[in-house]
């Protein structure tokens, strides 16, 4: 598509400059644009540019760059130097990633840079065609007097200003003999709304030159001053603490893909490990390895025939055997100081950014995650590890109730005994580290059961927390399919039963769990966490491209196999054909095929099974309502392509039942009140997700809008650990928010101890030996 622009501006003898966006898209804009002008067919025309951001701390390498790259080549192209138009944005998306700030956070220092990349422009005045883009007064003279000084010719370089902008400015520019563009944007008004009130945003600004100049009549002296660079603070990254120092809570950062050399050795860890495929995982029970002669092969869902692992499977017997050593154990573990504890998770979670590479590539090929997915989900079980083991020691010291003059009264927590963890696979490492590390930090011990389908991953958690110094008795391996768990729920040894999964299953265990058996003396705890029928509304106000971008990913990300992701869309009617038009197209456009390629947007689902259960769905989906789109996938494999059905209404099964996968159902509403009504007709309320720019609209939402997990104006998955704990109501599950401040509880037994202080004459030591 850009080469086609670029032979319609040869055609036509215009100039093609390339505009830089979002810092996230800088690498991907400077490699098309080294493609573009390495091309022998645009030699001589057109002539090529590209915009560079002065407020980025990469733009002066990324200049040196390309001058050496011109010069290497005999090209010559164009720079068309700017301040930078997203710079809240940026800082902000950062932040909210954990990432380092990629801008200046000084305005002095953008404009002293700004300064500095003039100069460099122009002493390559030979390669570089120079364009300075810019309002301000002390930059534009900066380059007309630096120009001057180096010599450069009067059509070496030009200034760019933008229609209406300080156009006082620019009539001053042009009488003094120099060379001024004007930038004037085309096009229809509504599409190009968005950058016209990025202009006028990034103009209005407190440190604006226009807004000082105009509206604030700032003295002219002041604003022509050299500018000076404050000291900023260090640009916030990854923890740069050992975790163990107990520092407080922070989100690892995700891996950054748009950076090249996060890819290069993302690439080099799938080779690491594909060569790793094949190997046999042992139990782990009573403080040892079992291998059972039974064994199980995981299989690469993109290729079955591909077996990752092998995991030997566990019987009554080893299930028996683990649960005897489990609570003989116990008296010894929930004794064990609450520091000792914690160390250990936190050394589990530094063993795991370490290895984070290693178990992001186990993920893409054992679950079919792609690569951001599978980091997510690592970079998640990091977090989990952390906090909770935070959270026990918040809560390991017993507080007093009331002060009051004789008496002692104080409340503790005490672990609850033997606990289960029955994990599911489509987040086969976060979610299975965070039940497990929250019932080992709250002191239990733990039998692990990861899901039959990611059984690899689970013995390779097994295998980073022995790593980390957990006693072997504190936490065992049990691989296996329904059957084992059915086994340990019913269990009267069991004190507490942690999963994730699907409702049906959820339910049985609530009904086993809590059926009492022979010689149990206690009643179980279930922390259950099911499934959903996530909605999202789409209000007529709302920013369309905005909406269409999480749709996409909140719907058919990891294939719609998250119990978070939308599967109901509700459009109102004003925007319902726009929208789905959009949507048809943005859906049509999505690559297909193994994840290990990253331009493969829908990967496989997870097995045969699942396949098959979702091609049922779609057909329902052809009977219920009208088929938008229906894209065909690859033979080889376990893949389906995303689906998209118009016409379907509330009371539909398509409307209704969980799938599970990429199936999204459009429901048309007439007004905002219907579309909270449709929202809430669901037995699930986990996630949910509203699109609007009306306050009032919001606030209802707020209000009325039942879900565990409410998102506005963002997509609707990808919780972050204590940033959004998640969980949902109704059938979606019961039990506090995993990744929220209560979540520990859940795992410990509340006691209140009561003490009468005043004297009594205590017995003296002597005598009780007596």
């Amino acid at each position: 598509r850009l080469r086609t622009l670029a032979r319609e501006a040869a055609r036509l003898n215009a100039a093609l400059t390339i505009d830089m966006e979002q810092f996230s898209l800088k690498e991907t804009t400077l490699a098309i644009f080294r493609r573009l002008l390495a091309d022998p067919e645009f030699a001589a025309a057109p002539r090529l540019a590209i915009a560079l951001q002065a407020y980025l701390h990469d733009t002066e390498r990324d200049l040196t760059d390309l001058i050496e790259f011109g010069r290497e080549r005999k090209r010559r192209f164009g720079v068309r130097l700017v301040k930078g138009a997203y710079w809240d944005s940026e800082i902000a998306w950062a932040r909210q990633k954990s990432w380092p700030v990629p801008v200046y956070l000084d305005k002095g220092a953008t404009d002293a840079q700004y300064e500095k990349l003039s100069r460099l422009l122009l002493e390559n005045f030979d390669v570089v065609d120079a364009a300075f883009g810019s309002h301000n007064i002390r930059s534009l003279a900066h380059a007309i007097v630096m120009a001057k000084r180096l010599g450069v010719p009067e059509r070496g370089y030009e200034i760019q200003m933008l229609y209406g902008m300080g156009e006082p400015i620019r009539q001053a520019v042009v009488q003094s003999g120099q060379r001024v563009r004007v930038y004037l944007p085309t096009g229809r008004l509504l599409p190009g709304m968005a950058y016209l009130i990025r202009r006028l945003m990034e103009n209005t600004s407190n440190t604006s030159f226009l807004r000082q100049t105009y509206a604030e009549q700032e003295h002219i002296e002041k604003l022509i001053q050299k500018p000076l660079a404050k000291k900023s603070p260090a640009r916030r990254g990854a923890r740069t603490k050992p975790s163990d120092a107990v520092e407080p809570f922070r989100n690892e950062p995700g891996l950054d893909f748009s950076r090249g050399e996060n890819r290069q050795r993302f690439a080099e860890a799938l080779a690491r490990i594909r060569s790793k495929f094949g190997r046999s995982y042992p139990l782990w029970i009573d403080d040892e390895e079992r291998r059972t002669g039974r064994w199980l092969d995981s299989v690469n869902p993109a290729d079955p025939a591909e077996i990752v692992g092998r995991v030997a499977l566990a019987g009554q017997s080893e299930a028996d055997r683990a649960l005897t050593a489990a609570e003989k154990f116990f008296s010894e573990w929930r004794h064990t100081p609450v520091e000792t504890r914690t160390r250990v998770l936190f050394r589990a979670a530094s063993i795991m950014r370490e290895r984070r590479l290693e178990l992001a590539a186990w993920e893409l090929f054992e679950a079919g995650k792609g690569w951001r997915e599978s980091d997510a989900d690592v970079v998640e079980a990091i977090d989990y590890l952390e906090y909770y083991g935070r959270e026990a020691l918040r809560l390991s010291a017993a507080r007093l109730t009331q002060d009051i003059p004789g008496e002692s009264n104080v409340y503790l927590y005490e672990p609850r005994g033997v606990a289960v963890v029955i994990a599911p696979w489509n987040f086969p490492l976060a979610i299975l580290t965070g039940m497990t590390a929250a019932a080992l930090a709250a002191g239990n011990c733990v039998l692990v059961k990861p899901a039959e389908q990611s059984p690899v991953l689970g013995a390779l958690l097994m295998e980073i927390l022995r790593d980390a110094g957990l006693p072997g008795l504190a936490c065992q391996l049990l691989q296996g399919g329904g059957e084992i768990g059915a086994a340990l729920v019913r269990d009267a040894r069991v004190h507490l039963i942690a999963f994730t999964g699907s409702r049906d299953v959820g339910l049985e265990i609530l009904r086993v769990a809590y059926d009492h058996q022979p010689g149990q003396e206690h009643v179980k705890r279930v922390v259950c966490e099911m499934g959903g029928k996530n909605a999202i509304i789409v209000d007529s106000d709302a920013d369309l491209d905005e909406a269409l971008v999480h749709i996409i990913e909140s719907s058919f990300g990891y294939q719609g196999q998250k119990c978070s992701a939308a599967s109901r869309l509700i459009l109102l009617e004003d925007i319902h054909d726009r929208l789905l038009e959009r949507l048809v197209e943005a859906v049509r456009s999505l690559k297909i095929g193994p994840v290990e390629d990253p331009r493969n947007f829908i990967g496989p689902v997870i097995e045969e099974a699942a396949q098959s259960r979702i091609a049922r769905s779609i057909e329902l989906g052809k009977r219920e309502g009208k088929c938008a789109i229906q894209r065909e996938a690859q033979a080889t494999g376990y893949f389906v392509g995303p689906a998209v059905f118009s016409g379907i209404e509330p009371h539909h099964r398509l409307a209704q039942d969980e799938i599970f996968g990429p199936v999204l159902s459009v429901l048309k509403a007439r007004s905002f009140d219907q579309a909270l009504e449709i929202a809430s007709r669901s037995s699930y309320a986990l996630t949910g997700g509203v699109f609007s720019r009306s306050p009032a609209h919001i606030a209802r939402a707020r209000q009325e809008f039942r879900a565990g997990n409410l998102y506005i104006n963002r997509g609707i998955t990808g919780a972050i650990v204590e940033r959004q704990p998640f969980g949902g109501l109704k059938l979606s599950g019961i039990g506090s928010k995993a990744g929220g401040p209560d979540y520990l509880l859940q795992f410990l037994e509340p006691r209140t101890i009561s003490e009468n202080t005043l004297r009594h004459g205590f017995v003296a030591p002597s005598e009780l030996k007596q």
